[in-house]
């Protein structure tokens, strides 16, 4: 019984050998093939990122082409822009091919391609025009710096592009470390769990040993494969630990600085490259370092030991450990000397094309000269225009102040008058008249304080005639109340002295007689503005007009002038005694 248990305990250790290892086997070809596929993905973002490089080295080469042949006008430089227009063309399709599978990458792509249209549309109209001869035209094109703002957002897109696809490289890179680490994890479990059988099966120990050393033989070709990638990169790719030490020294990078990876490992970047420090590079190592990424572009590199210098553009990434803290950076750099002379020579081609254009429209500067003058004089009649506009409105305002002093000299010859005078009514009418004078003299004093010339506003004016009349009569403001309602109206001066004069006799008869005997009551004016004509309400509180007076006919010198006044104003006025004395009288400007 004894042996039929050992022979199927074997028979079981050898099921689960053989499940162990179909486990094993089906997670190490996933690990692999994820590996590889990662390969596969990495190589096509550097395509990417090699493409759009080709493409702004080919615009620049079609603007050379362009300029050249706008200066010289010889068609041979055409050749260089056909030639460079084609070959963006065959780069913008592959371009499309390596992104069709990334929906926001095409997208952009698109936006990208617009541009480059736009931006070759711009080129040719240049060319276009230069064969019709018209080179003026051309140049104030160019002035327009249309082609370097397209030139500015193709810069723009293409750091989005490449900006994404470094991204992609980095979770890229992560990814194969957790497919490496989980063909690790999958080779020890399973080395393991088969030693352990292989203490009572020891058959199958063979099998996992055979196992294991073909997982072996997938590792190192996966990391012969990753160093096949680094070495191939024409890119420099160097990887430095939180101390800033190189551990990583690609043959990019060695081609570039021309030093051996033998004397770069192990060491500090700015003890093997001491300009680091002088362009200010470290603190883009230490930015790194804190798990930011950076883009540096056109930093200037010289290494006198080897001879090598230019300029060069560096991407930072940081690089994490399992628990996402930071260990070091790495970074991808790539000679950018030729793009950047390319554009400084583009820079001096478009400086001498501007010189030429300035020494072909020099004839225009007598024209301007004399357009100038022409500005000047006319600056020079507009200014005395202005002044003698100015010197009429200060001889206008100085002969309304002094039509107000002679007003009110003439107030005051009244008023010394007066005191000579001993007969009550001939004083009463000597008041008035003094009243009347002085309400016209208020009108013009107004006038001057005023920033319109032409007119007033009517409801200050209206509040120093009664201060005045109130001052005038010496009414007690307690026993009798002045209440008033005004819109913002402004009048001209006509209006405003037949109003005024008008507001200045109804006032001042309800002074006189509606409140005998120290009666209290009140005083209301209101002036409105309504449907185009202006509505002017005086109303007091007092004993009440005369029954039977007809204020139209009446003897009293002031009530004829109210009436004259409200003839001379066009309108129409009216008696209301309901209660109270009310003058409502209507009239349109």
């Amino acid at each position: 019984m004894s042996f039929f248990t050992e022979i199927n305990t074997v028979k079981a250790g050898l099921v689960f050998i053989l499940i162990l290892i179909i486990g094993i086997g089906v997670a190490s070809y996933r690990n692999i093939d994820e590996v590889f596929k990662t390969a596969e993905w990495r190589a096509n973002s550097y395509n990417v990122l090699n493409t759009t490089e080709d493409i702004l080295t080919q615009i620049v080469s079609a603007e050379e082409g362009q300029r050249s042949y706008l200066i010289t006008e010889d068609e041979s430089y055409l050749d260089l822009y056909k030639k460079s227009y084609n070959n963006v063309k065959l780069d913008l399709s592959n371009l499309k091919m390596l992104l069709k599978d990334n929906k926001s990458q095409s997208e952009r792509l698109i936006q990208f391609d617009t541009l480059i249209s736009y931006r070759f549309n711009s080129l040719q109209v240049t060319i276009d025009i230069v064969k019709k001869g018209d080179l003026k035209r051309a140049a104030e094109i160019i002035k327009n710096k249309v082609g370097r703002n397209y030139m500015q957002r193709i810069y723009e897109m293409t750091a989005k592009i490449e900006a994404n696809e470094y991204n992609l490289l980095q979770a890229r890179d992560q990814l194969l470390i957790i497919n490496v680490k989980n063909t690790f994890v999958t080779i020890i479990i399973g080395t393991l769990v088969s030693c352990i059988i292989f203490l009572t099966v020891f058959y199958i120990l063979d099998r996992e040993i055979n196992e294991r050393k073909k997982v072996e033989v997938a590792i190192r070709r996966e990391m012969e494969f990753s160093d096949r990638l680094l070495n191939s990169s024409i890119d420099g790719i160097v990887a430095f630990d939180s101390e800033c030490r190189y551990t990583l020294w690609n043959p990019g990078m060695e081609t570039m600085t021309g030093i051996n990876k033998s004397k770069a490992l192990g060491k500090s970047a700015f003890e093997v490259l001491p300009f680091l420090k002088e362009i200010g590079e470290d603190k883009y190592f230490y930015e790194t370092l804190k798990g930011n990424y950076v883009i540096a572009k056109d930093r200037w590199f010289s290494i006198p030991e080897t001879g090598k210098e230019g300029y060069f553009e560096a991407y930072y990434s940081p690089i994490l450990d399992f628990n996402k803290n930071v260990v070091g950076g790495i970074s991808i750099l790539r000679d950018s000397t030729q793009r950047k002379f390319g554009f400084e020579a583009l820079e001096r081609t478009k400086e001498e094309l501007e010189r030429r254009v300035i020494e072909r429209t020099s004839a225009l500067s007598k024209v301007n000269e004399d357009l100038r003058k022409e500005i000047l004089e006319r600056k020079k009649a507009e200014e005395q225009i202005s002044n003698s506009l100015q010197e009429k409105v200060v001889l206008l305002r100085e002969i309304h102040h002094r039509v107000k002093n002679n007003l009110q000299v003439i107030s005051s010859l009244l008023n010394l008058q007066s005191s000579y005078i001993e007969d009550k009514k001939a004083l009463e009418i000597f008041r008035e008249s003094q009243n009347r004078i002085r309400s016209m003299a208020l009108i013009h004093e107004k006038l001057y304080q005023s920033k319109d010339l032409n007119k007033i506003e009517f409801s200050e004016y209206v509040k120093s005639l009664i201060k005045d009349l109130f001052s005038s009569y010496n009414v007690d403001t307690e026993r009798i109340i002045l209440k008033s309602e005004f819109e913002g109206i402004y009048f001209e001066i006509d209006i405003a002295i037949l109003c005024g004069l008008i507001i200045n006799e109804l006032v001042s008869n309800s002074l006189k007689h509606a409140f005998p005997s120290g009666r209290k009551g009140e005083i209301y004016i209101e002036l409105k503005n309504e449907e185009k004509k202006y509505i002017l309400i005086l109303r007091d509180t007092g004993i009440g007009f005369p029954a039977g007076l007809d204020f139209r006919k009446t003897e009293s010198l002031g009530l004829q002038l109210v009436n004259t006044l409200t003839d001379q104003l066009g309108g129409k006025i009216e008696l209301n005694q309901n209660g109270c004395t009310e003058f409502k009288i209507v009239f349109e400007v």
